[in-house]
């Protein structure tokens, strides 16, 4: 009977169960091998050495690398607990010079308005030809506007920039062996408190304008301060022997309320430091340029004696500027003269006290017509 290859009974093969947890055993090897592979990159280092790797576990704390730059504290020392205590800047010791070699001034005003309004060159011709030896060009006054185009940073951004070229003034001045000086308005600018308010002087909650209808803006304030400050310094850029700083002064006022200011100050309002600091940084800024900065002083204030009010303390004025100049007329100018004198620490009367008047004076070498 032929047998069936079904019946034919076969044992099982005994290899292919070793075989499989072979193959297991090799798949986990494999894939842990992997797996520790990728794991081990983030402690993987590369160094001049070459690849190594650096395990949390085998690592060791390195000490902090000392900033030669920074001076270590003495150890000896303890720390203690100050008082910080900010105090009003003294001006009793400033003296910054510059009068030594300054010469009397008998000069002719020239108002903006001769200037801007086509009438520059014929009163430097005046000037030229006449019995002057210098011509006080007026280039910003109380409206904040300049009578020139200037190319400082606040005149650009706000507008407040004229068109009228002086520069030719000034050299016909120069070839003529006389002085150009520049006037300009410092704390009076109806255009600037305008046009930013932020820097506007603030009374009962709007912009403060005193008796007159003038504008003021902070003295206190930075812009401002760089603003008057980039102005004196374009022109003595521009060849001005000397600059006239008007209306550098702190508004007065009879009412109970006071003034709001711009800034947050460290210390109580004070015009004697506002207005001084200001004069102060414009003097600084100046110095070396052979440009001499002076002041125009407030009548009224000389007179009554107001200087704490309005911050034209006299007696710093004439250790921070060339020249005082005063407006006057004939009839006072002995009594102005004697006030500001009093006062006076260095240098000659006659040649630092210029009164601004309308007629040739009688005492007094030093003089600016202003009619």
């Amino acid at each position: 009977m032929p047998y069936r290859p079904k019946d034919i009974y076969r044992g099982r093969r005994k290899f292919k169960v070793p075989l499989n947890i072979f193959l297991f055993v090799f798949a986990f090897l494999l894939i842990g091998a992997v797996s520790l592979f990728y794991f081990l990159q983030q402690y993987a280092v590369y160094d001049d050495e070459g690849a190594h790797l650096e395990l949390p576990f085998g690592r060791k704390e390195e000490a902090p690398q000392e900033d030669p730059a920074v001076v270590q504290p003495d150890p000896t020392f303890e720390p203690v607990d100050v008082q910080v205590i900010w105090e009003d800047p003294d001006f009793e010791d400033v003296d910054l010079g510059g009068w030594e070699d300054l010469k009397p001034i008998q000069g002719r005003f020239i108002p903006i308005a001769e200037v801007t309004g086509g009438g520059l060159e014929a009163a430097v011709n005046s000037v030229v030809t006449g019995d002057y030896n210098a011509a006080v060009l007026q280039l910003k006054d109380a409206s904040g506007r300049l009578a020139w185009p200037s190319a400082a940073a606040t005149a650009v951004s706000y507008g407040t920039s004229g068109v009228t070229d002086v520069s030719a003034a000034v050299a016909a001045l120069h070839d003529a062996g006389k002085s150009a000086v520049a006037q300009i308005s410092c704390f009076t600018d109806a255009l600037l408190a305008q046009r930013n308010w932020t820097v506007a002087l603030v009374k009962d909650g709007m912009s403060y304008q005193d008796g007159d209808g003038r504008s003021w803006v902070d003295p206190y304030n930075q812009t401002v301060r760089t603003y008057i400050t980039d102005l004196a310094e374009e022109l003595a850029g521009m060849g001005f022997d000397e600059i006239i700083l008007a209306d550098l002064e702190h508004p007065t006022t009879d009412s109970e309320t006071g003034f709001t200011y711009t800034t947050q100050l460290r210390t109580s309002p004070d015009p004697v430091v506002a207005v001084c600091q200001m004069g102060r940084r414009v003097a600084l800024a100046l110095e070396g340029t052979g440009t001499a900065v002076s002041v125009r002083l407030n009548g009224t204030s000389l007179r009554q004696g107001l200087g704490s009010q309005t911050g034209q303390d006299i007696g710093i004025f004439w250790r921070l500027f060339a020249r005082l100049y005063c407006p006057t007329d004939p009839s006072i100018l002995a009594n102005d003269m004697e006030l500001a004198l009093d006062k006076m620490n260095a240098g000659e009367g006659d040649v630092r006290f210029v009164p601004f008047i309308g007629i040739v004076p009688e005492v007094g070498d030093s003089y600016v017509i202003t009619s």
